[in-house]
Parts: structure tokens; C-alpha cells; sequence
């Protein structure tokens, strides 16, 4: 297939129209400032990876409050976020549609560094004995923490609420067999935290101009996983209704982190087919998947549904045109991620994201 700048992707969800299939995922990107706002660098950082053929432009792991941030350079809401609403004025104007991933890591556990766990058993038993000692009250508070976070993002111009439920995070941990062993109705319904979010942000944001996200970990610990019990979590989540789209993720921080930084051994788009199949079944829904994606052209050989959508991380760190020039017919022209993990930066013990091809990260 030959691209050109006349290629075109036009869809509406709710009152929300996307214009192109391809977003830039949510990363932290370490470039908050000591009250959890955006800094000039992250401005100039999504700046840069706005319009460009960007459908959305996703603002990584904002904290639902400051008591749960993954680290002291993470954003998060609080009563003052006047320097906000610029952002999401400038990722519009210029011609995305400003996207949030809304996040909560309620652990005591601190995130591993290491690319991988050297005690797997023992950190799962952990997490089963935190999720297991919530109590109702406290789960109830988080609940209303996320509509309350949510809604205040959305009255600040974001169109696209994710909701994190991946990775091992605070929502992981309820949606995962791995780790709720709970025995009353979360644990009868492990879909039930995130059913009870969507309903109150439905019910104090309205439906229609906003996009109600999820994302969520298909495979956890190994591609071989039987996916199962996922899939009729993500069918009654769908079934459901209060959702719009469900974003792919793998892996979870705490183990190993090979399923969420892909090895390139693992293929372009290696999660393409499952996800494809996913959208074919449930249609009702946008389908998002992500996962080394470095040739667009490859990807559009195949005749695909119009709600299913991709995610990129690393392409695009590389280059900010990535998107545009695969779409105009430069691809011998595109900086190319030399999977160098740079962009691991938390792993690496550097202060804030970078990218070893390109020193304009920001």
C-alpha cells in the first residue's frame, strides 16, 4: 500500500471524533514538578508528538492523588491544576485529541528497578495479602477517588479517560486472578471496582463528549498464558456498557518487565492478531493495541476494522514524525529506536525519560 497525505482514518465514538488510527501511548515520563504539574519540558515533550497524524495524545500515569504516585517526578491531581488546561488546549489545536491514563499504586511494595523479580512467589503472596485486606470503606474511597479525578480531567478538556488497570497497579490487582483471592463480591466479580468507576464517572461527567477508557494487561507473565479468563472479563466488561474503548498492555512492573518492554525478537505488531480478533467480536467497542510497532505500512496490508486502533511508545520517542512520515511515504527517512532503553529510565536510575537516538526528546 503507498501512503500519502491524503490517507484518512474518521471515527466518532460517542461525540468524540478520532482522526487517525495511530496514538501516542501513555508514558511517564518523569517531568513533573514537585506539585505534580506538568513542567515546561512536558509540555514541549507532547508538543512535539501532537497533530503528526496522532489520533490521541496520551498524558502517561497520573496519579489519582499524590499519596499514590509511582515515584516523586509523577503527575497527579490536585485542587490547584490551572497549568492544565493549556496543555490539552495545545495537544487539540494542533490536531490530536488529548488523552489521560488515570493511575493508583496502593502498594507498599516498592517498584522494583531490576528488569526482573528475583522472587516471584514472594511478591505475589504479597500483593494477594494487600488486596485482601482492603477494606470495603477503603475500597470505596478509591473508587471515588478515580470518578472524582476523572471528572475534574475531563472538565479540563481531556477526551480520552484511561483508566489503568494494568501492570500490577492498585486496579490490576482487583482485575487479576493472579492476585484477588478475595471472597465477597470483589472477588466473586473481580471486574466490580471498574464497573463501579465507570458508572460514577458516567453519571457525574454525562456520555457524550469524552471517551471512557481502559487499559489493561492481556498477558501477564508469558505470551503461552491462557487468556481465558481475561477475555470473559473483558466480554462482561463490554456487556456492561459504561465503557468506550479497551487498550492492550502486557507484563506487570513488579515480576518482569519483558512483556511490557517488548525484546524486538518479539516482532512488529506481535500483538496485531489477538487484539484484531477482539475487535472483529466485539465491535460495539474500540479496540486499542500496542507492542513494537515500527512499520505502519505493514500493518495497513491488511484490511482491518475501523475500531481497532494502535499504540506508540518507542517509535515515537525516536521520532516525532514517525506517524506522518510513514503515512507520506518517508519511511527511508524515519529515525529509527535502536532499543537502546533509554526510555526505561526509572529501570536505568536516570532522573526523567530519554532516548539515545534523539537528544531533542524534549
Amino acid at each position: 500500500m503507498t501512503f500519502t497525505s491524503s490517507t484518512r482514518y474518521l471515527y466518532k465514538k460517542n461525540k468524540v471524533q478520532l482522526n487517525s488510527k495511530y496514538f501516542f501511548a501513555p508514558i511517564n515520563a518523569g517531568l513533573a514538578d514537585s506539585k505534580g504539574n506538568p513542567t515546561p519540558e512536558l509540555v514541549s515533550f507532547h508538543s512535539k508528538r501532537s497533530g503528526r497524524g496522532i489520533g490521541v495524545n496520551y498524558i502517561g500515569n497520573v496519579s489519582i492523588t499524590k499519596d499514590y504516585v509511582t515515584n516523586d517526578t509523577t503527575l497527579y491531581v490536585s485542587e490547584d491544576m490551572s497549568g492544565w488546561k493549556s496543555m490539552t488546549a495545545m495537544i487539540e489545536e494542533a490536531g490530536s485529541l488529548p488523552g489521560v491514563q488515570v493511575a493508583c499504586y496502593k502498594s507498599k511494595y516498592t517498584l522494583i528497578r531490576k528488569w526482573k523479580n528475583k522472587d516471584d512467589d514472594q511478591y505475589i503472596k504479597f500483593a494477594i495479602e494487600e488486596t485482601d485486606a482492603l477494606t470495603l470503606p477503603q475500597i470505596n474511597t478509591l473508587i471515588n477517588q478515580f470518578v472524582d479525578s476523572s471528572v475534574a480531567l475531563i472538565k479540563l478538556g481531556f477526551k480520552v479517560i484511561q483508566i489503568h488497570a494494568g501492570h500490577g497497579y492498585f486496579l490490576s490487582t482487583f482485575t487479576s486472578a493472579l492476585f484477588n483471592k478475595r471472597t465477597d463480591e470483589y472477588g466473586k466479580d473481580r471486574s466490580l471496582i471498574l464497573k463501579r468507576i465507570f458508572e460514577g464517572i458516567r453519571e457525574k461527567a454525562g456520555t457524550d463528549d469524552y471517551i471512557l477508557d481502559l487499559r489493561i494487561s492481556f498477558y501477564e507473565r508469558s505470551l503461552e498464558e491462557n487468556t481465558d479468563i481475561k477475555i470473559s472479563l473483558l466480554d462482561g466488561l463490554v456487556k456492561h456498557g459504561a465503557l468506550d474503548m479497551i487498550s492492550q498492555t502486557n507484563g506487570l512492573y513488579n515480576l518482569s518487565k519483558k512483556l511490557m518492554y517488548p525484546h524486538r525478537t518479539f516482532g512488529q505488531g506481535f500483538m496485531t492478531p489477538p487484539i484484531l480478533d477482539l475487535a472483529a467480536q466485539y465491535p460495539s467497542v474500540l479496540w486499542n493495541s500496542c507492542g513494537n510497532i515500527w512499520d505502519i505500512e505493514e500493518i495497513e496490508k491488511n484490511k482491518l476494522p475501523d475500531n481497532l486502533t494502535f499504540s506508540i511508545g518507542r517509535s515515537l520517542l525516536a521520532d516525532e514524525d514517525f506517524v506522518l512520515k510513514s503515512i507520506t511515504n518517508q519511511k527511508d527517512q524515519i529515525r529509527r529506536c535502536t532499543f537502546c532503553n533509554k526510555c526505561h529510565y526509572y529501570s536505568m536510575g536516570l532522573p526523567h525519560i530519554a532516548c539515545g537516538v534523539n537528544e531533542n526528546l524534549f
